[in-house]
């Protein structure tokens, strides 16, 4: 039609017919809301939920086990398995696929049915009548109704259908961003997995190691060698006490993990199994010192000899009946300040004056037997000396008495003259360390210790390990320093390795860790001492502070003795041959949610979904009359009326712009379309809601 502005085209081979009369319009039937939905939608409406549902519950469950993970220590195994495997970050990925899908489908259901409410509600500009009234059947997204939504987003009765597409759509493209926003939830954390039984070797057969086939007692000084780090171990502990001239650092047993590697020991919560226990208590007293001589004819090397006893000072301290009646000389090398190079350092020593005590108590007490005369206890003298060597002769050859000084200190009797000064105190140990059955626990993660080293200042940090070994002024629980809590039992006889699983190791640790003395009992608490008196740096640095800050030798000899210990333990640990069932806890590092900011976020979002999704719906349900979802024939028909006659015929072979410019120069585009009862025809159709200028339509009643 020329109106139209583009000539009508007729195919040569169509032939047009007449009717003689209207077909009449089928009678509108109520419809139930399965049959307006229509069964896929419904079907997509329903599975859909179903799918998310699914999908939030599986993530609800990961986030929430691993929440249950950190806090309480325990998850289910599935999730467990999840997590190990690092399946964690896929699982949640598939499951935001499945929720980007169902909210999907179900939005393009809310997009026929906002089609739907506009169309009857409030009607659409002509030309975006073809579009809107196809949405009804195509499912096509919320997407397909923003160029409608631009072309009228401020008209008065559009503006509540506008803000409910505009959040819809805003609402798509968060949740296509699902997987991105959970997994900003994950971070590497630990979990401890369950407890599982595993062989442990824990020592060396007693019997298959009898003879020529080992000497664990050969080629061995750990007191001249120093670990690389220090590894963590189990302790339990009691309070020491303290007398007026005694100091008892108290029940402290302490247990090495069965563990090679530090990772293990790392990753490690709980453990029970064989494990080697030894009793670190140590017991120093101040001693009674008497006829002191200091011999100077090696100028190399100041023998001090003396008389002491210890009688009468702390009440589990015994003699051995080899010794009960005998008095207890010492002949010890002094050392003197002027020896050590380093200024900073205590002229400090260690004597060992052999095992003339026993010390009970202990968690294998010491043998009582009259008919054994020596124990398991070490006795050791402990020197700290002021004063050069020449101001100790000049004293000393003018043949005065060095004096006993009156002190309150319960470790330290000290002798002294002008400048010159010994202080003495004695110690005694009795680890006896052997395997037991025990448990121990730890709360969090924790490393070994390592050695500091000030470059600036030319000396170890030894902080770290003080701390660690508990040798310092203020008092922590194991957990604090870092260890293995060792439960303790009423009878640790009963636990022992040969009584709960009849198998007996070679129990040599004690005397592993002798020094090599070459006729020298005296160890200096110096590196750089004469060879047969020094020790390992790390060792000397280790005591010399602790001593220096405490002025503790009790603390300082169970550090040292642990330390020594725990390096014969490792050191023979990959020749163990004998083991037994453990069972352990260990953490595992795994990368899961540690919070639930991003899940929250999306619940948030599919809330908003649901929101929409619910609102349109009964909305669709309670203010629509003509439209069926998802059927083609019906958003074709319902399209074709008086009003929309002349667009219709002609848009049969025209573009959509060259319709649209048609319409702009009729004035059709002004006009709006709603889907309405004719009253003319009676039939559900597209009617105009208001006059156009140069249409000539009929505007039904009620609507304009």
């Amino acid at each position: 039609m020329a109106s139209a502005g583009y000539p009508e085209k007729l195919a040569s081979d169509v032939h047009e017919t007449e009717r003689d009369d209207t077909p009449t319009p089928p009678v509108q039937k109520p419809r139930h809301f399965w049959e307006k939905l229509g069964v896929y939608n419904l079907s997509v409406l329903t599975l859909g939920t179903i799918a998310i549902a699914l999908a939030l519950g599986f993530l609800a469950f990961l986030w929430g086990s691993a929440a249950h993970a950190r806090h309480f220590g325990t998850f289910p195994e599935v999730w467990y398995e999840i997590a190990s495997t690092d399946m964690m970050k896929s699982t949640v990925t598939l499951s935001s696929v499945l929720i980007r899908v169902a909210t999907a489908a179900q939005l393009g259901v809310f997009a026929a049915i906002v089609a739907a409410l506009i169309l009857e509600r409030v009607g659409v500009p002509t030309e975006d009548l073809p579009l809107i009234s196809m949405i009804r059947c195509l499912n096509s997204g919320p997407h397909s109704l923003a160029l409608s939504i631009f072309n009228s987003i401020f008209t008065g009765a559009l503006l509540p259908y506008s803000a409910l597409i505009i959040v819809a759509i805003l609402n798509a493209f968060a949740l296509q961003f699902t997987s991105t926003i959970l997994l900003q939830d994950f971070n590497d954390t630990s979990v401890v997995r369950p407890q599982q039984p595993a062989p442990i070797a824990f020592g060396i057969d007693e019997y298959a190691k009898f003879g020529s086939k080992a000497n664990p007692y050969g080629g061995t000084d750990y007191w001249k060698n120093g670990p690389s780090s220090y590894p963590r171990f189990a302790e339990y502990k009691e309070a020491g006490s303290t007398g007026v001239n005694w100091l008892d650092t108290g029940k402290t047993y302490r247990g090495f993990l069965p563990f090679r590697e530090a990772s293990a020991r790392s990753e490690l919560r709980s453990y029970t199994g064989p494990m080697m226990i030894l009793d670190a208590r140590v017991v120093c007293v101040k001693p009674t010192v008497s006829n002191i001589s200091v011999d100077f004819t090696n100028p190399d090397e100041s023998i001090l000899s003396a008389t002491y006893d210890w009688n009468n000072t702390h009440p589990d301290l015994t003699p051995a009946s080899a010794d009960k009646n005998n008095p207890n000389y010492v002949n010890c090398t002094l050392p003197f300040p002027d020896w050590f190079l380093k200024p900073q350092l205590w002229a400090s020593s260690l004597c060992d004056v052999g095992s003339p005590v026993r010390l009970l108590g202990g968690i294998t007490p010491d043998n009582t037997d009259p008919s054994k005369p020596f124990g398991h206890t070490s006795a050791h003298l402990v020197f700290n000396v002021t004063g050069k060597s020449d101001d100790w002769q000049l004293n000393l050859e003018e043949g005065t008495e060095l004096e006993v000084v009156q002190s309150t200190h319960p470790l330290w009797t000290t002798i002294a003259r002008g400048n010159i000064s010994l202080d003495i105190s004695m110690c005694f140990f009795n680890p006896q360390p052997a395997n037991y059955n025990a448990s121990a626990s730890a709360e969090k993660p924790g490393q070994d210790f390592e050695l500091g080293y000030s470059r600036t200042n030319g000396i170890y940090d030894t902080k770290t390990i003080r701390e660690a070994f508990g040798a310092t002024e203020k008092s922590r629980t194991p957990a604090e320093r870092g260890l293995f809590q060792l439960h303790s039992v009423s009878n640790w006889t009963e636990h022992q390795a040969k009584a709960v699983y009849n198998k007996t190791s070679v129990e040599f640790f004690s005397d592993s860790i002798q020094r090599d003395t070459n006729g020298a009992e005296t160890a200096f608490f110096d590196a750089y001492a004469p060879a047969a008196n020094s020790i390992h740096r790390s060792h000397a640095a280790i005591v010399q502070q602790i001593l220096q800050t405490t002025r503790n030798p009790a603390a300082a000899l169970q550090t040292l003795w642990t330390i020594l210990l725990q390096m014969a333990y490792y050191d023979f640990l990959p020749e163990y041959d004998l083991t037994e069932t453990a069972h352990y806890d260990m953490a595992v590092n795994v990368n899961v949610p540690v919070g639930f900011k991003a899940f929250g976020v999306v619940m948030g979002l599919i809330f908003v979904h649901f929101v929409l999704m619910v609102s349109a719906v009964a909305l669709f349900l309670t203010r629509t009359e003509m439209s069926l979802l998802g059927n083609s024939w019906q958003v074709v028909s319902q399209v074709m009326s008086t009003d929309t006659a002349d667009v219709v015929q002609h848009g049969a072979t025209a573009s959509d712009k060259e319709v649209k410019q048609s319409m702009k120069d009729t004035g059709i585009v002004e006009g709006r379309i709603r889907i309405t009862k004719s009253l003319q025809s009676g039939r559900a159709e597209a009617t105009a809601v208001r006059r156009r200028h140069g249409a000539t339509y009929s505007t039904p009643a009620g609507h304009v």
